[in-house]
Protein backbone atom coordinates (compact mmCIF):
# COMPACT_ATOMS: atom_id res chain seq x y z
CA UNK A 1 0.00 0.00 0.00
CA UNK A 2 3.37 2.53 0.56
CA UNK A 3 4.55 1.72 -2.56
CA UNK A 4 1.56 2.55 -4.31
CA UNK A 5 0.88 5.71 -2.63
CA UNK A 6 4.48 6.82 -2.85
CA UNK A 7 4.03 5.71 -6.58
CA UNK A 8 1.29 7.52 -7.75
CA UNK A 9 2.67 10.63 -5.76
CA UNK A 10 6.25 10.67 -7.89
CA UNK A 11 3.79 9.90 -10.92
CA UNK A 12 1.61 13.58 -9.98
CA UNK A 13 4.57 15.57 -9.14
CA UNK A 14 6.41 14.44 -12.28
CA UNK A 15 3.02 14.83 -14.77
CA UNK A 16 2.90 18.65 -13.04
CA UNK A 17 6.50 19.11 -13.62
CA UNK A 18 5.80 18.39 -16.96
CA UNK A 19 2.56 20.66 -16.76
CA UNK A 20 4.30 23.81 -15.63
CA UNK A 21 8.12 23.35 -17.35
CA UNK A 22 6.10 22.51 -20.46
CA UNK A 23 6.64 18.81 -22.48
CA UNK A 24 9.25 20.44 -25.27
CA UNK A 25 11.39 22.59 -22.60
CA UNK A 26 11.08 18.83 -20.26
CA UNK A 27 11.92 16.55 -23.19
CA UNK A 28 12.41 18.77 -26.27
CA UNK A 29 14.78 21.49 -26.38
CA UNK A 30 14.87 22.26 -23.03
CA UNK A 31 17.49 20.45 -20.96
CA UNK A 32 19.06 18.24 -23.04
CA UNK A 33 20.08 20.85 -25.68
CA UNK A 34 23.64 22.28 -26.57
CA UNK A 35 24.00 25.36 -24.98
CA UNK A 36 26.12 28.34 -26.49
CA UNK A 37 27.93 29.68 -23.34
CA UNK A 38 30.01 32.92 -23.83
CA UNK A 39 33.03 33.88 -20.67
CA UNK A 40 31.80 37.79 -22.17
CA UNK A 41 29.61 39.50 -23.80
CA UNK A 42 31.98 42.81 -24.11
CA UNK A 43 35.37 42.78 -25.14
CA UNK A 44 37.66 46.04 -23.77
CA UNK A 45 40.34 46.82 -26.13
CA UNK A 46 41.42 50.29 -25.17
CA UNK A 47 43.12 52.12 -27.30
CA UNK A 48 44.31 50.99 -30.48
CA UNK A 49 46.66 52.23 -33.23
CA UNK A 50 45.19 53.02 -36.85
CA UNK A 51 46.13 50.85 -39.44
CA UNK A 52 46.49 47.66 -37.32
CA UNK A 53 45.14 44.65 -36.90
CA UNK A 54 44.46 44.21 -33.08
CA UNK A 55 43.61 40.43 -32.25
CA UNK A 56 41.61 38.62 -29.36
CA UNK A 57 40.68 35.48 -28.71
CA UNK A 58 37.20 34.74 -26.46
CA UNK A 59 36.23 31.13 -25.30
CA UNK A 60 32.97 29.60 -25.97
CA UNK A 61 31.46 26.86 -23.47
CA UNK A 62 28.86 24.05 -24.16
CA UNK A 63 26.93 24.17 -20.98
CA UNK A 64 24.55 21.75 -22.18
CA UNK A 65 24.06 18.08 -22.32
CA UNK A 66 24.34 17.53 -26.24
CA UNK A 67 27.45 18.59 -28.71
CA UNK A 68 27.37 22.50 -29.86
CA UNK A 69 28.09 22.59 -33.23
CA UNK A 70 29.13 26.27 -33.84
CA UNK A 71 27.96 26.99 -37.77
CA UNK A 72 29.40 30.29 -38.85
CA UNK A 73 31.03 33.14 -36.86
CA UNK A 74 30.69 36.75 -38.96
CA UNK A 75 31.16 40.03 -38.42
CA UNK A 76 28.89 42.72 -38.12
CA UNK A 77 30.60 44.67 -40.43
CA UNK A 78 32.02 43.78 -43.73
CA UNK A 79 35.85 44.70 -43.42
CA UNK A 80 36.25 45.87 -39.44
CA UNK A 81 36.63 42.37 -38.18
CA UNK A 82 38.51 39.54 -39.49
CA UNK A 83 37.39 36.03 -38.02
CA UNK A 84 40.86 33.87 -37.90
CA UNK A 85 39.56 30.85 -36.44
CA UNK A 86 36.89 28.99 -34.57
CA UNK A 87 36.28 25.49 -34.17
CA UNK A 88 34.69 23.61 -37.22
CA UNK A 89 34.42 20.26 -35.01
CA UNK A 90 31.42 19.76 -31.87
CA UNK A 91 31.96 20.57 -28.70
CA UNK A 92 31.23 18.13 -26.28
CA UNK A 93 29.71 19.03 -22.85
CA UNK A 94 31.08 21.42 -20.39
CA UNK A 95 34.17 21.67 -22.98
CA UNK A 96 35.71 25.06 -23.86
CA UNK A 97 37.31 26.29 -26.96
CA UNK A 98 38.57 29.57 -28.32
CA UNK A 99 37.43 31.59 -31.20
CA UNK A 100 39.92 34.28 -32.61
CA UNK A 101 39.24 37.53 -34.23
CA UNK A 102 40.85 40.53 -35.63
CA UNK A 103 39.85 44.40 -35.44
CA UNK A 104 40.81 46.03 -38.44
CA UNK A 105 41.39 49.93 -37.59
CA UNK A 106 42.56 50.99 -41.01
CA UNK A 107 39.01 53.05 -41.91
CA UNK A 108 38.08 53.23 -38.42
CA UNK A 109 38.37 56.32 -35.96
CA UNK A 110 37.67 57.29 -32.41
CA UNK A 111 35.33 55.41 -29.82
CA UNK A 112 34.53 51.62 -32.26
CA UNK A 113 31.94 49.29 -31.35
CA UNK A 114 31.88 46.39 -33.65
CA UNK A 115 29.75 43.00 -33.20
CA UNK A 116 30.64 39.13 -34.11
CA UNK A 117 27.89 36.79 -34.68
CA UNK A 118 27.96 33.13 -33.53
CA UNK A 119 25.69 30.92 -35.11
CA UNK A 120 25.22 27.45 -33.34
CA UNK A 121 22.87 24.38 -32.99
CA UNK A 122 21.61 25.83 -29.83
CA UNK A 123 17.67 25.64 -30.43
CA UNK A 124 16.71 28.64 -28.28
CA UNK A 125 19.09 30.84 -28.39
CA UNK A 126 21.25 30.33 -32.06
CA UNK A 127 22.47 33.44 -32.69
CA UNK A 128 24.92 35.12 -29.82
CA UNK A 129 26.52 38.37 -30.20
CA UNK A 130 30.16 39.62 -28.91
CA UNK A 131 30.49 43.18 -28.90
CA UNK A 132 34.51 44.97 -29.35
CA UNK A 133 34.96 48.09 -27.80
CA UNK A 134 37.91 50.44 -28.62
CA UNK A 135 39.76 53.71 -29.32
CA UNK A 136 40.96 53.78 -32.43
CA UNK A 137 43.99 56.45 -32.46
CA UNK A 138 44.67 57.89 -36.30
CA UNK A 139 48.53 58.29 -36.67
CA UNK A 140 48.47 62.10 -36.51
CA UNK A 141 46.80 62.24 -33.32
CA UNK A 142 49.49 59.88 -32.25
CA UNK A 143 52.32 62.25 -33.38
CA UNK A 144 50.87 65.38 -31.56
CA UNK A 145 50.98 63.97 -28.32
CA UNK A 146 54.69 62.40 -28.42
CA UNK A 147 56.22 65.81 -28.74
Amino acid sequence: MRSRVAFWLTFVAFVAAIGWAGYYHFFGVGYFRPMLVTEKKILELGEVPSNSLAEMEFSVTNGGWRALKIESVRSGCAGCVEIISYPQTPICRNESTKVRVALNTESLKGKVRKAVIIVSNDPIHPVSHILINAVVQREDEASEGVR
